[in-house]
Parts: C-alpha cells; structure tokens; sequence
C-alpha cells in the first residue's frame, strides 16, 4: 500500500509550466519563390564568384576567369559556365580561328546583380569587424 501512495503523490505534483517562445508561421511556398529562383540561378560555390570576375564588363578567356578565382577547378568552371550561359547570365562567344578562341562577358540582365552583389559584400565587411 505504501508504494500505490507515492505513485499518487507523484501523479498529483504538477507539472511546471513551460511557455515556449512565439513561433511566427511558417511562410507560404509562394513566399520565397523568388529567393528559391535566385538561388537556383547563382546559387553554389562558385557562380557568383565567376558573375563577380566577369563584372567590368569585358570579355574574358577561360584562362583569365580561371586567374581571377583562386581554387576552382577546371571541371567546375566548365560546367558553372555552361549553367551561367544557359541561364542566360553570361554570354559565350566562340571566334572561327585557328586556335579557337572563346570569350565570356556578363550579359545584360547580369548588371542588376552587380549593385546587390556589392551591398552583400559590404554587410559582410561589417560583420567581420564586429557589426
């Protein structure tokens, strides 16, 4: 009988009252599309990079992008340029000579980014230094 009391006992405590945090809702899918859109565009490690080192405009040979990016690989820059062109970001002109010559700039729409690109950098500028 002794046992059946404390199990009571302990059955009649209250349980503390935990107060969680408000949980703002979850967004919509339609709230990020166009964050999911840019980042599928120029998201990765190394697209933006190549979009950063095509910024002046001029054209640019394989062999200087691949200079202007420290660590990439010659597999990666191929296929992140073909992704950039085919998304229509950077341009590739491909000159008939002998030896062949292929040069990328940034396309057009590619010069909205830039502005955008530049404010990133300087946040986080400021938060290395410490806010």
């Amino acid at each position: 009988m002794k046992k059946k009391k404390k199990r009571e006992k302990r059955s009649r405590q209250e349980e503390p009252v935990r107060i969680q945090p408000e949980i703002p809702p979850a967004p919509q899918p339609e709230d990020d599309a166009p964050l999911r859109d840019a980042v599928s565009l120029v998201g990765g490690k190394w697209k933006l990079r190549i979009l950063w080192a095509l910024r002046s405009g001029e054209p640019a040979r394989y062999g200087e992008i691949r200079q202007r990016i420290p660590g990439i690989t010659d597999m990666m820059l191929s296929q992140s340029l073909r992704e950039l062109t085919a998304d229509g970001l950077i341009e590739r002109r491909q000159y008939q000579e002998i030896p062949p010559r292929v040069e990328y700039a940034a396309a057009g729409c590619a010069a909205g980014l830039y502005p955008a690109l530049e404010l990133f950098c300087d946040w986080v500028k400021k938060q290395k230094k410490g806010g």
